[in-house]
């Protein structure tokens, strides 16, 4: 036989990749152990659903046990690809979200994986599996347990941001009920500015269906973590275009055929409320007249919307939150190695001399042209503070730094006219 044309040689399998280091999350659900293989309050690196069903978390593993351990990390996997970062903890289900997120918890589940993760994680999902009889208490239009959860989860990323591994948390809404006019403004919460926590309340309604009445008030949050560590840092989890690959649905799988809330409604039943709910700061699944599929319909975090005199804002959706971060980890990550460096100070004033001051603000603008470069920001500046005490104790380079981010269109108005002429 020829030699000659076109010859193609079989590859060796090799490692599961890793992905984008933006895209490494991690997810805490409620379960039980499997013996010899996952114990409660391990932590276990997944890059494909494949590494859960070897943990024993499969399909029949969430049937035998009544949870939805592995619907969560197969719906992560399915948006996020397989290849992506995840670290997964199992915890009792006798916790409830507040102690889950609470750092003060004897248990501290949720820091205890950040640690463990070297701090790798960018965003966290928070579900709730509770066990057979649980009763809810209903706060506001939701479960009570995730009222409790949001201040206690702002403070995780707090203690996240001080600790050099800043994150944005995802809980599961579990339980919206009664009307939404009456439902809790998430960013309206007394004396609570969650700027780096989201409520997920939407769900895959057909598949909500086939569960018991716990599980049928379940939100979607593996699907949600997936679809943040798909987007670009900057980038909507709820935008519309097919290229953005945010489409929940997939009809050959029978997934998000139907869009549902976590009262177990139909998105459709409560459509003429979507603008309500969406103003309230909840994140659900909606569908559009015009586009297949279904989306999530927004990427809001529990806090009001700020702006100040000078223009600054607060990070009121997770892509806002996502673009700080990571500006935060790169500048950091420039800037450590300097640390205890010893500088020249102008023997005249005792100040910084220009040339040192224009060397750090030039290390800071750098890993902000990166960024702006990759898109991820429309533009960054840093401006370092010449009267820096770097003589006596605390010897601290002080510096300022300004982001730019990229908008987001959340509406197109227009208005149409038949004319005889243009």
């Amino acid at each position: 036989m020829s030699t000659k044309g076109v010859k193609f040689t079989k590859g060796i399998l090799g490692p599961n990749r890793l992905g984008s280091a933006d895209s490494i999350s991690g997810i805490i659900l409620q379960g039980v152990a499997v013996v010899g293989k996952i114990a409660l309050g391990e932590v276990k690196t997944l890059y494909a659903p494949g590494d859960a069903d070897a943990l024993g978390l499969t399909t029949a593993y969430d049937t035998t046990n009544n949870v939805r351990v592995h619907y969560h990390i197969e719906e992560f996997f399915r948006m996020a690809g397989n290849g992506t970062k995840l670290f997964l903890m199992l915890v009792p289900q006798t916790k409830t979200l507040p102690q889950l997120c609470d750092i003060a918890d004897a248990d501290d589940y949720a820091r205890k994986l950040l640690i463990a993760s070297n701090r790798e994680i960018k965003q966290l999902g928070i579900c709730r599996n509770p066990a057979a009889g649980y009763t809810s208490v209903i706060l506001n239009g939701i479960d009570s347990d995730v009222m409790g959860a949001i201040p206690k989860a702002q403070g995780l990323a707090e203690w996240a941001f001080d600790t050099f591994g800043p994150l944005q948390v995802l809980l599961e809404g579990r339980e919206m009920s009664g009307t939404i006019a009456a439902a809790q403004d998430l960013r309206a919460i007394v004396n609570v500015k969650a700027t780096k926590v989201s409520v997920i309340t939407g769900q895959d309604y057909d598949f909500a269906h086939t569960l018991d009445a716990i599980g049928q008030k379940h939100a979607a949050v593996g699907n949600a973590l997936g679809c943040v560590a798909h987007a670009r840092i900057n980038q909507n989890i709820g935008e519309v275009d097919e290229l953005a690959g945010f489409n929940l649905t997939n009809a050959a799988l029978s997934k998000w055929l139907t869009p549902g809330l976590s009262s177990h409604k139909k998105a459709s039943e409560v459509e003429a409320d979507w603008d309500v709910l969406d103003g309230k700061g909840y994140i659900f699944a909606q569908t559009y007249t015009g586009a297949d599929g279904v989306r999530w319909n927004n990427d809001h975090t529990c806090t009001p919307i700020e702006r100040d005199a000078e223009g600054k804002v607060n990070e009121y959706s997770i892509s806002l939150g996502r673009t700080v971060d990571k500006a935060v980890r790169k500048l950091r990550a420039a800037l450590l190695p300097k640390v205890k460096s010893v500088q020249p100070i102008n023997p005249q004033t005792g100040k910084l001399p220009p040339g040192v001051v224009k060397y750090f603000a030039g290390l800071g603008d750098n890993e902000l042209q990166d960024m702006q470069n990759a898109g991820e920001i429309s533009s960054g500046k840093t401006i370092v503070d010449p009267d820096s005490n770097l003589l006596t104790p605390p010897r601290i380079l002080k510096a300022s730094y300004s982001v730019v981010p990229y908008g987001t269109i959340d509406e197109i108005q227009g208005t149409i006219n038949l004319t005889v002429s243009n």
